[in-house]
C-alpha cells in the first residue's frame, strides 16, 4: 500500500488570528472540503483543492465544523462562543451562542439534530425547533459521536470518563476510562448498535492521554460493560477516524504523523508526515482519500493505493484480506479458509502444500495438515524471525526465494540465506515450475529480455531464450517443451525449448498460462478477450475482464481486480476440429478436459463409425451407455470372425436410428430380408412393405408384401394392439372401422388426426366424429369438426355446452339469429352462479326484459323479507329506473301505457326511498352498537311517518320500530309534543315484551314534560317562511303553501332548495343559455342604490299596507313564492339576474321528460346532488361516499375526479354535461362539485 499526495493548501493568516486548523469535514457526497482555519471557515472543492468559499462568520478562532447526513447544511462553532449555521451553497441561515468556548459539533445522521458542547453544558438544535435545549456537564466536553441509528451520542470528556447520552440529552451511561483527558470519540460503524453488523457488539473507539503528556491509549469500550481494550500509540491523538467502512482506522497525532490502524488496532502502514500537529483527519466518503488538518493551519488530502497481494500455484490461490488476514481458496472447489495473522501482511506465496506470509518483522511457513488434495487446513510449520525486504516472494518444499531488483536470495526455512543469484538485469517475472524437492525450477524473466530457468540447488542460471523485449509474463507447457512469454510490447510468442524455434505469435495481450493437463493448449487474455489456442488450429475467443492466471482441463483462473474468478470453457470447438481430421486419439484426449456429454456422444459414434473401437468404447463408458458398449463388443467380435464390414455397419446405423442407410447397407450385402425383418419390428409398415417389394422384385416372390399385411393385421388384432391395427386402417382408408376403434379406446387426438385428413364431403364421418367428440366432453375437438363442417347452430350449441361464454358471444355478432340459443342459458348459468344482475342484462339483451324484471322483483322480495332493506331500497331503485327508460312520449301527449310506466316508476322510486330510510331505523335497533347520529334517527322517523301514516306498510317495514325510534329520539332532543304524540300511538301497536315496561314507563314521564316542541326544531319552508309543525300526518309538505320538503337522504335534513319552472316559450337550452348574465349588473345596481341612500344622510324605513307588499316587491321569484300551492315560473329577465351558482338544473334520463329547475336559497350551504336523484349536504356526501366505497342510495362507484355517474340513468348522446351540473359556489369553498338529481315530482 502506498499513498500519494494529491495536493494541499495553507491558508494565510488574516485578522490576527493564528491559523490553526483544528477540524475538518467533508459534504456527505464528499465533492466538498469544510475546514475551520483561523476565525474562517474555508469551503474548498475535494478533488483539485480549489477554494469555493471563505466565510466570515465567527470573531475568533473556529474549533469544529460539522456537515449534515443530508447534505443541506454544515455547522460551525469556536471560541467566540457561537455556533453557526450555513447552508449547503455557503450562506449563514442561523447563529446561536454558548456561555463558553465551543469545543465540538456533531449532526444527528437520522433527525438532522445538532449537537453543540462546550465546557459546561451540550446543547441540542434541531431544524423543527427554535430554541436549543441545554444540559449540564460535568467536565469540558473534549469530542463527540452520534451512532450511524441517530439514537446514542458518545461525549469524551477533560476528567477520561465517556458519557453516552439519548437523543434528548438525558444520560443513559457514564463510562469511567481512566483520569487522563478522552480527546476523541468514535462509535464502531461495524457494531450491532448501528446495523452493519449483527454479530460485532456495540463499543466506543476512544483516544485517551496518558498521564504526563505520555504518548497515548487507544481505548475500545464495550457498552454493555465497563472493561476495555486498550493498544499503545505512539504519540499524543487528537483525532481518530475510521476508514473504509470502518475496516481500517485513520489515526492523528503529535508527533506530526497520519497511521493507519486496523480497527482492531493493529498498525498497519504511515500514510503522512506533515510539519506540524496533525489536529484532524477525515476520510472523503466513497473514495480511499484522506484529508488532514495542522496545527500551522496547512489542508492535505492524500489518496490511499491499496496493492493486490496474492499468490496462485494451480488450483490454490491466496490473497491478503483486510490488510491482516490471508485467505486461501481452492479455485476448483471454491473452499476458502482464513488465517488471522494480526500483523501488515506485505507478501504471500504459495507452492504445493506449503504457504509463505511475509509480515514486518518475519515470515511464517504454514502447511497442510495432510497431503489430500483437496485439504483446506493449513498450520504454522515454522518462522523466519528476521525482516526481510524483496520485491517478489516464492517458497518451494524447504526454502523461500527473495527477489530484490536483479538479485535473488535463496534462504531455508530456518532463516540461513544458502544461495543468491545476481543477474545482469532486472528480474521482472518469477514463477515457480515444480521439480524435486529440494531442486525445485524457476522460471524468470528479466526486463533485459533473457528468459532463464534456475534450479535450487544449482548456483548457475541456464539460459532459455534471449527476446528483445522486457518480459511481462511466462509459463510452460505440461511437458515443458514449449515457452510462452508476453512482453511489455503486449505480444504473446510462443517457442519451442528443443529447437529454439517461435512457433506462434500473436499481438494484444496482458497475461498467458498454459493446460496444465493437456500439452497443446493454452490461452492469453488481452483487449477484453479470452483466446484459446489448440494445436495449430485457428483461435477461439470470447469475451473476458482480467488477467488469465491459470489453466486446468476445462476452466480457466481469471483475476479481475482483487477477485479471483473461475470460468468454465467448453472444450467442444477443439474436439470437433480433431474429429474433423479423424483424429480420434487427440479427441478424446480434449474431451477429457470437459465437454458435454452430447459431445462425448458424438466422439463415441463418429469412433465407431470409422472402427475407431476402442475409442468408442472408452467414450461409451463414459457417458455410461451400456447398448452401445454391447454394440461395440459384438462389433470387435464380428470383425474378428471375418464378419463383412457393410453387415456391421448397418447394425451401426440401425443402433443410431438410420434405418435407411442400414437398409442400404443391408441391401448392398445381399441380406434385403434382413431390411424387411428390420422395419416389422419397428412397425414401420410401410417401409417394410417398401422393402418387402424389393424383395419381391429381387426374389421373384410376390406374395410376401400381401403376407406382410395380413400377417400384420392379425397380429394387431389377436394382441389386441388397437394403436398399430387403427393405423393400418387409417392407411388403409377404412375410416369407419379406425374411428370406432379410436373412440373405443378414448384416442382422441388420433381421432382428430382423422377428422382432418378427411374431406369437407365426408359430413357423415365427421358427424360421427363430432358425436364422439361432444360425448367424451372433448369439445375442443368438437369445435374443429363441427367448424370443418361449418355447422353454426350445432358450434353455438356446443359453445353453450362448454360454458365458452366468449366465444359463443363472438359468433353471436355474425349469427344474431341465435341469441335465444346464447343469451337464455348464459343467463341461466349466471342465476346459478348467484350473478343476479349480470343474468338480469343476459335477459334483456335476449329479449327476454320480462325475465330480467322478474329476476330484481324476487331480488326485492328476498331482500325484504331476510330484513336486508338497503338492498331493498337499490333494487326498487333499478326498477323504478327501468320503467323510467321505457316511456316513449313527452308528459302532454303521454299515451295510457306510458302513463302506466310513469306511475310504476312514482310508485316503485317511493319504496326504494321508504326502504333505504327504514334501514337505517332497523339497524338503529337491532345493532349492538349503532352510529347512527341521534338527529338522524329523528329526521328519518318523522319522514317514515309522514309517507307510511296512512298507507299500508311495506314488506318487512315495522311501524313499531319507527314509532318507537321517533318517541325516543323526541324525548332526547326535547320535542315533547311529538313523542307524546308517538307514546299514545305506541300503545295501540303490539310491542315486543321488552319494549313494553319502557313505553308504559315514558308515556307517564311524557305527561309531566311540557305540551311542546321546542322551537329551533320545528321544520321552516324555505318557499314560504312558514314554521311547520314537526310532524304532518298529510304528507311531507309545507303546511301552508304545499311546497314539498326536499331533504338529505344522509341526515334527512330538509335543505334550501326551492323548484320553479319556465315560463312558456323559454327551452330548456334558452335558459341555460342566459342564466346569470345579467347577475353582476343587478349587483351593481343595488350597490348604488344603497349608496344613494346613505348619501341622504339618514337611513329610510318605509312603511306600505299588506295589499301594496307584492306589487313593490321588485323580485318576481320571491313575489311569486309568497302565493301558496302555485307554481313558480321564471322569465328571462329573473334568469338574467339569477347567480349560476344559484339554479340547479336536473335532467331525466328520459329525453322526453322536461329538466327541473331549483333555486338554492342558502349559497352558504354546499350542496350535491348523486346519481340516484337526491341531494346531499356535500360534506356528508362525501363521508358516506368513503365510508362506504359508492354513492348512497344509487350504489354508484365513484371516478377518479370524485363524481358520480350512474351509466344506467344514460341515455346513448346524453353527454357529461347534461349528466352533472357544477355548483359554482360550493367550488368557491373548495368543496366537490355538484351533481344532476333524477326524481320524480310529486
Amino acid at each position: 500500500m502506498r499513498t500519494v499526495l494529491t495536493w494541499q493548501e495553507t491558508p494565510p493568516e488574516k485578522d490576527g488570528v493564528r491559523n490553526v486548523c483544528y477540524e475538518i469535514c467533508f459534504k456527505p457526497d464528499g465533492s466538498q472540503l469544510v475546514a475551520g482555519v483561523g476565525n474562517r471557515v474555508l469551503v474548498y472543492d475535494a478533488v483539485d483543492g480549489d477554494l469555493q468559499n471563505a466565510l466570515k462568520g465567527h470573531k475568533d478562532s473556529v474549533y469544529s465544523v460539522a456537515y449534515a447526513s443530508n447534505g443541506k447544511r454544515f455547522a460551525s462553532g469556536g471560541a467566540d462562543k457561537t455556533v453557526i449555521i450555513w447552508t449547503a451553497k455557503a450562506e449563514g441561515i442561523l447563529k446561536y451562542t454558548h456561555n463558553e468556548s465551543i469545543q465540538c459539533l456533531a449532526y444527528n445522521p437520522i433527525t438532522q439534530q445538532l449537537a453543540s458542547a462546550t465546557a459546561s453544558d451540550v446543547g441540542l438544535w434541531s431544524p423543527e425547533q427554535k430554541s436549543v435545549a441545554k444540559h449540564k456537564v460535568g467536565s469540558r466536553i473534549c469530542a463527540m459521536t452520534w451512532t450511524s441509528d441517530g439514537g446514542l451520542l458518545a461525549l469524551g470528556c477533560f476528567d477520561g470518563s465517556i458519557s453516552v447520552r439519548d437523543k434528548a440529552g438525558g444520560e443513559k451511561l457514564r463510562i469511567e476510562a481512566g483520569t487522563s483527558p478522552i480527546w476523541t470519540v468514535m462509535w464502531n460503524p461495524l457494531s450491532r448498535h448501528t446495523g452493519i453488523d449483527p454479530n460485532t457488539p456495540p463499543h466506543v473507539l476512544a483516544g485517551q492521554q496518558r498521564p504526563n503528556m505520555q504518548p497515548g491509549l487507544l481505548i475500545f469500550l464495550p457498552v454493555q460493560s465497563q472493561k476495555t481494550q486498550d493498544r499503545d500509540l505512539p504519540n499524543i491523538t487528537p483525532h481518530l477516524t475510521y476508514f473504509s467502512n470502518g475496516e481500517y482506522l485513520a489515526v492523528s497525532g503529535t508527533d506530526k504523523t497520519v497511521n493507519l490502524y486496523t480497527r482492531e488496532g493493529t498498525f498497519l502502514t504511515k500514510i503522512t508526515e506533515r510539519d506540524s500537529w496533525v489536529w484532524s483527519v477525515q476520510p472523503r466518503p466513497k473514495h480511499n482519500f484522506v484529508a488532514v488538518g495542522c496545527e500551522d493551519g496547512s489542508i492535505g488530502m492524500y489518496q490511499l493505493i491499496f496493492s493486490t497481494v496474492h499468490g496462485l500455484y494451480q488450483e490454490r490461490y491466496a490473497y491478503r484480506d483486510q490488510m491482516t488476514d490471508v485467505i486461501i481458496q481452492h479455485l476448483m472447489t471454491e473452499q476458502k479458509v482464513r488465517i488471522k495473522c494480526k500483523d501488515y501482511v506485505k507478501k504471500i506465496a504459495v507452492y504445493k502444500d506449503k504457504l509463505a506470509v511475509q509480515l514486518p518483522n518475519k515470515v511464517v511457513i504454514y502447511e497442510l495438515a495432510n497431503a489430500d488434495e483437496f485439504n483446506m487446513h493449513y498450520q504454522s510449520a515454522t518462522k523466519i524471525n528476521q525482516k526481510l525486504e524483496c520485491n517478489l516472494l516464492v517458497v518451494t518444499s524447504h526454502h523461500v526465494i527473495l527477489c530484490q531488483e536483479k538479485k535473488l536470495q535463496l534462504y531455508s526455512f530456518d532463516g540461513v540465506k544458502e544461495r543468491e543469484w545476481v543477474l545482469d538485469s532486472v528480474i521482472r517475472y518469477i514463477k515457480v515450475v515444480g521439480g524435486p524437492v529440494q531442486r525445485e525450477g524457476l522460471l524468470v524473466g528479466l526486463k533485459s529480455g533473457n528468459i532463464l530457468k534456475i534450479f535450487v540447488d544449482n548456483p548457475f542460471p541456464i539460459p532459455l531464450i534471449k527476446h528483445t523485449s522486457s518480459v511481462r509474463c511466462l509459463d510452460l507447457s505440461a511437458s515443458r517443451t514449449k515457452l510462452a512469454v508476453v512482453d511489455e510490447n503486449a505480444n504473446v510468442l510462443v517457442y519451442n525449448l528443443i529447437t529454439k524455434e517461435l512457433v506462434f505469435e500473436e499481438k494484444n495481450a496482458n497475461s498467458v498460462a498454459w493446460n496444465t493437463e493437456f500439452e497443446d493448449m493454452f490461452c492469453y487474455s488481452g483487449n477484453g478477450m479470452l483466446s484459446i489456442k489448440t494445436g495449430d488450429f485457428p483461435l477461439h475467443q470470447q469475451k473476458l475482464q482480467g488477467f488469465v492466471v491459470g489453466f486446468k482441463g476445462s476452466k480457466i483462473f481469471c483475476l479481475h481486480y482483487v477477485s479471483m474468478q473461475t470460468i468454465d470453457v467448453p472444450q467442444s470447438a477443439s474436439m470437433y476440429r480433431y474429429l474433423e481430421r479423424k483424429d480420434f486419439e487427440n479427441g478424446y484426449k480434449v474431451a477429457c478436459l470437459g465437454v458435454t456429454e452430447a459431445d462425448w456422444r458424438q466422439l463415441a459414434l463418429e469412433a465407431l463409425q470409422a472402427m475407431q473401437l476402442e475409442v468408442a468404447r472408452k467414450a461409451f463408458i463414459r457417458i455410461r451407455d451400456v447398448r452401445y458398449v454391447e454394440l461395440v463388443n459384438r462389433t470387435e467380435a464380428g470383425k474378428k470372425q471375418g464378419v463383412a464390414e457393410s453387415l456391421l455397419m448397418a447394425e451401426i446405423m440401425a443402433y443410431q436410428g438410420r434405418y435407411q442407410e442400414a437398409a442400404k447397407l443391408y441391401t448392398t450385402a445381399g441380406q434385403v430380408e434382413r431390411a424387411m425383418e428390420m422395419f416389422s419390428d419397428l412397425r414401420q409398415f410401410d417401409e417394410a412393405k417398401k422393402w418387402a417389394e424389393e424383395y419381391a422384385r429381387t426374389k421373384g416372390d410376390t406374395a410376401s408384401v400381401q403376407e406382410l399385411i395380413n400377417r400384420q393385421a392379425e397380429w394387431s388384432e389377436q394382441v389386441k394392439n388397437y394403436d398399430a391395427a387403427a393405423e393400418m386402417y387409417i392407411k388403409a382408408k377404412k375410416w369407419d372401422r379406425a374411428i370406432a376403434i379410436l373412440s373405443k379406446n378414448s384416442w382422441w387426438e388420433k381421432l382428430v388426426g382423422v377428422v382432418r385428413a378427411l374431406e369437407k364431403s365426408d359430413a357423415r364421418l365427421l358427424g360421427l366424429c363430432a358425436g364422439h367428440f361432444r360425448k367424451a366432453s372433448q369439445y375442443a375437438f368438437a369445435k374443429e369438426t363441427l367448424l370443418k363442417l361449418d355447422d353454426t347452430k350445432a358450434l353455438i350449441t356446443l359453445y353453450v355446452e362448454d360454458q365458452q361464454w366468449d366465444d359463443a358471444f363472438l359468433l353471436l355478432h355474425a349469427h344474431p339469429e341465435c341469441k335465444v340459443d346464447v343469451y337464455v342459458p348464459y343467463a341461466k348459468w349466471l342465476t346459478g352462479s348467484d350473478k343476479f344482475d349480470e343474468a338480469r342484462v343476459a335477459y334483456q339483451e335476449g329479449g327476454f326484459p320480462e325475465l330480467a324484471t322478474k329476476i330484481l322483483e324476487q331480488l326485492t322480495h328476498n331482500a325484504a323479507l331476510e330484513n336486508r332493506f338497503s338492498d331493498a331500497a337499490f333494487y326498487y331503485y333499478q326498477l323504478a329506473v327501468e320503467a323510467l327508460k321505457d316511456i316513449k312520449s313527452p308528459p302532454n301527449a303521454m299515451s295510457t301505457a306510458d302513463r302506466k310506466l310513469l306511475d310504476r316508476f312514482s310508485e316503485l322510486y317511493d319504496r326504494a326511498e321508504i326502504y333505504y330510510g327504514y334501514d337505517i331505523i332497523h339497524k338503529g335497533i337491532v345493532s349492538p352498537f349503532p352510529t347512527t347520529q341521534p338527529y338522524t334517527l329523528f329526521n328519518v322517523a318523522r319522514f317514515l311517518l309522514m309517507r307510511t301514516l296512512n298507507r299500508e306498510p311495506l314488506l318487512g317495514v315495522s311501524l313499531v320500530n319507527v314509532v318507537y325510534t321517533l318517541a325516543k329520539e323526541s324525548m332526547s332532543m326535547g320535542a315533547f309534543k311529538l313523542a307524546r304524540f308517538a307514546y299514545n300511538k305506541l300503545q295501540t301497536l303490539v310491542l315486543p315484551a321488552e319494549w313494553q315496561a319502557e313505553v308504559d314507563l315514558q308515556s307517564i314521564l311524557v305527561r309531566s314534560k311540557p305540551f311542546s316542541d321546542k322551537e329551533e326544531l320545528l321544520p321552516v319552508c324555505w318557499r314560504c317562511s312558514t314554521s311547520n309543525p314537526l310532524l304532518n300526518t298529510q304528507g311531507d309538505f309545507c303546511i301552508n303553501c304545499g311546497a314539498p320538503f326536499i331533504r338529505s337522504f344522509v341526515t334527512f335534513e330538509q335543505l334550501p332548495l326551492v323548484e320553479f319552472e319556465l315560463e312558456p316559450g323559454v327551452g330548456d337550452e334558452e335558459a341555460v343559455r342566459v342564466l346569470g348574465e345579467d347577475s353582476g349588473i343587478e349587483a351593481a345596481r343595488r350597490a348604488a342604490k344603497d349608496s344613494a341612500t346613505k348619501e341622504q344622510g339618514a337611513n329610510v324605513l318605509r312603511l306600505a299596507d299588506d295589499s301594496d307588499y307584492l306589487s313593490n316587491i321588485e323580485d318576481s321569484f320571491t313575489a311569486q313564492m309568497m302565493i301558496p300551492n302555485a307554481s313558480i315560473r321564471v322569465d328571462r329577465l329573473t334568469l338574467r339576474r339569477f347567480k349560476t351558482s344559484e339554479v340547479i338544473v336536473r335532467s331525466w334520463p328520459n329525453s322526453h321528460i322536461p329538466r327541473q329547475y331549483f333555486k338554492l336559497m342558502d349559497t352558504e350551504v354546499p350542496l350535491c346532488a348523486g346519481a340516484c336523484g337526491h341531494f346531499f349536504e356535500q360534506d356528508e356526501f362525501e363521508m358516506v361516499s368513503l365510508e362506504k366505497g359508492y354513492a348512497p342510495f344509487s350504489r354508484e362507484e365513484l371516478q377518479p375526479e370524485g363524481v358520480v355517474i350512474d351509466e344506467s340513468l344514460r341515455e346513448p348522446g346524453i353527454g357529461l354535461s347534461q349528466a352533472v351540473t357544477r355548483s359554482t359556489n360550493a367550488r368557491a369553498k373548495g368543496t366537490l362539485q355538484g351533481f344532476s338529481q333524477v326524481s320524480i315530482k310529486r
